[in-house]
C-alpha cells in the first residue's frame, strides 16, 4: 500500500468514526508527524463532517488536535471553545483548551483550565503534566518539581517529568538532584541531545568547564545534534576555558564565516583567547571590533586598558579605565567594580614607578654622574 493510500485509508477512518460516534468519546493511537497535505486534507475531512452535523463537538475537538500539532494555536483555541460550547461535560476537551492556552503561552489561563478538567474527571497524570509545564514556564519552580512528581507517580516511566523536574533544579542551582534527574530521564528515553544540552548549559553556567566539556562530547556523538552557531559557540568557549586553545581557535575562525551568527559574542571569545596568549595586537583588533558596534562595552574597555598596561602605555589605560568609570555604574557593574580597582591599582604602580626614579635620579646627581634623560609615565611600546 502506498503511503498516500495509507493516509487516505487512516482519514477515512478517522472520518468514519466521527460521523458515527458524534459525542462520544474514543482513543485513537497518537498519530505520527505528517506532512502539509496530510493535515490539509484530514482538516478538510473534519470540517466536512462540521458543515454536516454542526453540533457534532467530537469533530470540533478533533479539528482542535490537529490544529495543535501544525502550532496553530489560535485557530485550535477557536474550535475546542466551540466544542466545549456544545458540550461542556466532556473532560479531554478542558485538556485540550488548557494545552493550547499552554502553548499559547497564557500559563494563567492554562492552569485554571486544567483545573476545570480535573473537576470532569481527565486523568490526573495529565492535569500534573500540564500544572508542571505552566508552573516551569511561568518560573515556579518548586511548583514544577511537585507536579512533576505527582505526575510521576502516575506514570514513573515518564521521561519527561524527569526531564521537567531537573530543569527546574537547575534553575534552583540544585547541582546533584537536577544532574540526576536529568541523566534519569535519559535512561528513560529523553531526548539525548536535549538532555545534554541542558546539562552542558548548567555546568558552563556554574563554571565547571570540564564536566560541560564531558557532556558537549557526548552530545556532539548523538546522531540528532546540529552543529548551530549557538552550539559551536558553546564548543568554544569549553574548548578555550579547558585548555584546547588551538581548537577553540578553529571553531572561532569557522564561526566567523557564518552570516547569521553572533559577531560580537565571537569577536568576545577572540579577544579573550588572543590576550590570554599575550598576542595584544589581535586582541586589540578584535576589541576594537566590539567597540565598533557596542561603543560602551566595559569588557572590551577593560581589555583595552589593560592592553596599554600591559604596554606600559600607563597615560592611555588611565584614560580608559576613566572612560569605563564615566559610564553607567549599573550596566556591567561588576566590570565597573573591577575597573575602579584596576584604576586604583594602576595610579599606585605609576606614582610609585616615578616615585622610584625620581630617587635614581637623586642618587645619580649625589654621585655626580650626569642625569639621564627623564621618561614620562607614558613610555613607548618595547
Amino acid at each position: 500500500m502506498s503511503t498516500k493510500l495509507a493516509q487516505y485509508v487512516g482519514i477515512s477512518f478517522f472520518v468514519f468514526l466521527l460521523a458515527c460516534t458524534s459525542q462520544e468519546t474514543y482513543q485513537i493511537p497518537e498519530a505520527p508527524a505528517f506532512d502539509e497535505e496530510y493535515y490539509a486534507y484530514a482538516l478538510a475531512s473534519v470540517d466536512e463532517i462540521i458543515q454536516d452535523d454542526p453540533d457534532n463537538a467530537e469533530a470540533y475537538y478533533r479539528r482542535a488536535e490537529l490544529l495543535l500539532q501544525q502550532n496553530k494555536t489560535n485557530n485550535a483555541l477557536a474550535s475546542i471553545r466551540k466544542a466545549i460550547e456544545i458540550n461542556s461535560d466532556m473532560p479531554l476537551y478542558h485538556l485540550a483548551n488548557s494545552r493550547a492556552l499552554l502553548q499559547k503561552g497564557q500559563n494563567r489561563e492554562a492552569v485554571r483550565a486544567a483545573k476545570v478538567a480535573q473537576s470532569k474527571g481527565a486523568p490526573l497524570v495529565e492535569v500534573y503534566d500540564i500544572l508542571a509545564e505552566a508552573s516551569m514556564k511561568s518560573n515556579y519552580y518548586e511548583d514544577a518539581i511537585l507536579y512533576s512528581d505527582s505526575a510521576s507517580s502516575y506514570a514513573p516511566k515518564n521521561s519527561r517529568n524527569y526531564y521537567r523536574k531537573g530543569k527546574a533544579q537547575v534553575m534552583l542551582e540544585d547541582t546533584l538532584a537536577a544532574e540526576k534527574n536529568l541523566l534519569k530521564s535519559l535512561e528513560l528515553g529523553e531526548d539525548a541531545v536535549e538532555v545534554y544540552g541542558v546539562l552542558v548549559d548548567f555546568h558552563m553556567n556554574t563554571g565547571n568547564y570540564e564536566r560541560a566539556k564531558s557532556f558537549m562530547d557526548e552530545m556532539l556523538t548523538q546522531p540528532g545534534a546540529k552543529t548551530d552557531s549557538r552550539m559551536l559557540l558553546q564548543q568554544a568557549k569549553i574548548l578555550l576555558r579547558t585548555g584546547y586553545e588551538d581548537s577553540a581557535r578553529a571553531v572561532l575562525y569557522r564561526l566567523k564565516q557564518v552570516p547569521s551568527v553572533n559577531n560580537i559574542a565571537v569577536f568576545r571569545e577572540l579577544q579573550e583567547l588572543h590576550y590570554q596568549n599575550r598576542i595584544f595586537d589581535s586582541s586589540l583588533y578584535y576589541a576594537q571590533q566590539i567597540l565598533d558596534r557596542q561603543p560602551s562595552d566595559k569588557q572590551s574597555m577593560i581589555t583595552v586598558a589593560r592592553i596599554h598596561d600591559r604596554r606600559r602605555n600607563y597615560s592611555s589605560a588611565i584614560r580608559q579605565y576613566e572612560a569605563i568609570l564615566e559610564l553607567d555604574s549599573l550596566q556591567q557593574q561588576s566590570i565597573h567594580q573591577i575597573a575602579r580597582q584596576e584604576l586604583d591599582d594602576l595610579r599606585g604602580k605609576v606614582a610609585y614607578l616615578w616615585k622610584k626614579k625620581q630617587e635614581e635620579e637623586f642618587q645619580r646627581m649625589k654621585q655626580g654622574v650626569p642625569a639621564i634623560k627623564s621618561l614620562a609615565p607614558e613610555e613607548p611600546n618595547p
